[in-house]
């Protein structure tokens, strides 16, 4: 598992408004310069399509991305 690169690419779905855009539109394309394991990749896309069904930073709701 690499913890560092899910770290940065949760960061950056939150910080970077074009990366996560782009992130929701084609999460696989997006997560691609990542050096993701197969776990990683899925559950870092069920977070983009949570964030895409309008799931945000100051929702009251947990984001459970990663079951």
């Amino acid at each position: 598992m690499n913890l560092q690169a899910i770290e940065t690419v949760v960061r950056r779905l939150f910080s970077d408004a074009e990366f996560r855009s782009a992130a929701i539109t084609d999460p696989s394309t997006a997560l691609a310069e990542y050096r993701l394991a197969a776990g990683e990749q899925v559950a870092l896309t069920k977070l983009c399509v949570q964030m895409a069904s309008g799931a945000s930073v100051d929702d009251k709701q947990q984001l459970w991305f990663w079951r």
